[in-house]
């Protein structure tokens, strides 16, 4: 802001600096002089004028084309950027959420997730030597068998909804 004064201050005062002042005599001061109505400025508007529409250049035709294209672009990394934002954040919150949770649990918690970890470590080591589907599917089994013991009613819930 002071920059613009500044800026505003030395450029009111800059006519004043270049000004020279020449002598005339009265007959040369009465030559020189013009009628207001005379300047160009207050002349009437040719009788044949009319508005004409001004028609983009190749130029600008092809700018317009190129900001376009950039401006579908730039929404789809603005949309981006939120979207990635908003995951960041969601995932921030869920471990602060997790850390309080954690870090004074009920009393239940910790007997009940050793269950579920025990479960599916167990269905690791009985699928070691089978096939790709027994090695995705015992795991996954014996987990899930684990929590329906341990949370019966989440269990029905998710249940019912799949």
């Amino acid at each position: 802001l002071s920059q613009v004064a500044k800026l505003a201050a030395v450029s009111s005062g800059l006519p004043f600096v270049c000004i020279t002042v020449h002598a005339a005599t009265k007959e040369e001061y009465k030559s020189q002089l013009v009628k207001p109505d005379k300047l160009p400025i207050y002349g009437a508007p040719p009788a044949k004028s009319r508005y004409v529409e001004e028609q983009p250049g190749r130029l600008q035709q092809q700018l317009l084309a190129a900001r376009s294209t950039i401006g579908h672009y730039f929404g789809w990394c603005q949309s981006a950027y939120v979207f990635v934002k908003n995951g960041i954040m969601d995932s921030i919150q869920f471990g602060k959420d997790a850390y309080v949770y954690l870090s004074n649990p009920p009393p239940e918690f910790l007997p009940k997730a050793a269950v579920v970890t025990v479960s599916g470590l167990a269905g690791v080591v009985l699928a070691r030597k089978g096939s790709r589907f027994k090695k995705i599917a015992y795991p996954l089994a014996l987990t899930s068998v684990g929590y329906s013991v341990c949370y019966p009613a989440q269990s029905v819930v998710i249940a019912k909804v799949s």
